[in-house]
């Protein structure tokens, strides 16, 4: 089975979408089929290479009014020989340029949007409009759309895209991360030189969906016996950004921690020191780092957003929908009973979770749509 992969950006580069799109290509590979994937050049990247047996293809874009520009794209998409393709993501050049030509192609072909950042927050009159209309009539063309959540696919269905054209496919979890043994949490308690007893992890980045200051207000009432360590890459500027952040726990008396980006290791250390996990997202496209939290054997409590309620479905977590809410449930974890008894559960849910299980569901959705055939 050949599968064509198109992802706006690959391995170096981080992200959540980069991630899957590598998670997905070589996994086909390790499992005896072929994989293709175009992307965009990176500076210091190849323009074309074998990567863990990937072959990997990568376009020079232009920018013109904040638009990528792929040179050369469809001509590529022509000339190559494909069971199945699968688009990543929206919004975004690798589906924005296939989308007008989608129905000339004659193999089968799939996407995976990944939600809907564009049209949760700050939505333009443009951008409800590509949602609610010009999306819906793009994905006739494709064979299927894969969801992330089932918020995603209620979304689709309310946009009248037919529900037999959707497959709900969860995001995964790399559990072999979690299978190493970490570092003793003493080490990083010490590191974080809190004085109240218990510790809820963030891991996500200040963006403007993310709503740490909900986190800060949360945890407030409950300052004297929690704190805040909060991860990931800040963009100053914003209400939300880590100054506005620090601000604000000084002002309502909660420790926080605030290191900024860390390497991987440090993030999983962190989730194996914590007493819960949290976030406060008012738009998530899936919420990993909360899947995470069950691999770790975490309790959590986050907002309703993403995959969050699915996720909280499975014991191992709390799902809420506003700050006094989430103080209750974080006030509830101040038990260390209650908190391991929840960690449990969504440890034991971990496996369904897992990038295992994800590559195995789009390892036979591929399967059904290439037994299928070119389309006429």
């Amino acid at each position: 089975m050949r599968v064509l992969f198109a992802s706006h950006r690959y391995y170096p580069v981080p992200g959540g979408t980069e991630r899957i799109a590598q998670l997905l290509a070589e996994g086909l590979v390790a499992r005896g089929h072929e994989a293709t994937l175009i992307t965009e050049l990176e500076p210091g990247t190849a323009a074309s290479q074998v990567l863990n047996g990937v072959d990997i293809v990568r376009l020079t874009t232009r920018r013109f009014a904040g638009v990528r520009f792929p040179a050369g794209y469809l001509r590529l998409l022509r000339r190559t020989q494909a069971d199945v393709f699968h688009v990543q993501g929206n919004r975004i050049w690798c589906a924005d340029f296939y989308f007008p030509f989608a129905g000339r192609f004659r193999w089968r072909q799939l996407i995976t949007g990944h939600g809907f950042y564009q049209y949760a927050i700050n939505p333009r009159r443009w951008d409800r409009w590509y949602f609610e209309r010009y999306f819906p009539r793009i994905l006739r063309a494709f064979d299927c759309y894969v969801c992330d959540t089932d918020h995603e696919r209620d979304q689709l269905i309310g946009w009248g895209v037919p529900a037999e054209k959707l497959r709900r496919i969860s995001l995964g979890v790399d559990l072999g991360e979690f299978r190493q043994r970490p570092p003793p949490p003493e080490e990083l308690r010490a590191k974080w030189g809190f004085r109240a007893p218990r510790v809820a992890v963030y891991a996500g980045g200040f963006f403007e969906n993310k709503r740490v200051d909900r986190l800060i207000e949360a945890v407030a009432p409950l300052a004297e016996t929690w704190a805040l360590v909060l991860l990931g890459r800040d963009i100053p500027g914003s209400p939300y950004d880590a100054a506005h952040c620090r601000a604000l726990a000084a002002a309502r008396g909660v420790e926080v921690h605030i290191p900024g980006a860390v390497p991987r290791s440090e993030v999983v250390a962190s989730y194996f020191a914590a007493d819960a996990i949290v976030g406060a997202s008012e738009y998530e496209g899936f919420g990993v780092a909360i899947a995470e939290a069950l691999a770790a054997g975490r309790p959590f409590v986050a907002w309703r957003s993403g995959a969050i309620p699915e996720l909280a479905a499975t014991g191992g977590g709390v799902a809420v929908t506003s700050v006094p809410e989430f103080t209750e449930a974080l006030g509830g974890l101040t038990d260390p009973t209650a908190g391991r008894a929840m960690g449990a559960k969504g440890l034991a849910a971990a496996p369904e979770w897992s990038t295992d299980a994800m590559l195995g569901r789009y390892v036979e959705l591929y399967g059904r749509l290439a037994e299928l055939g070119p389309r006429r």
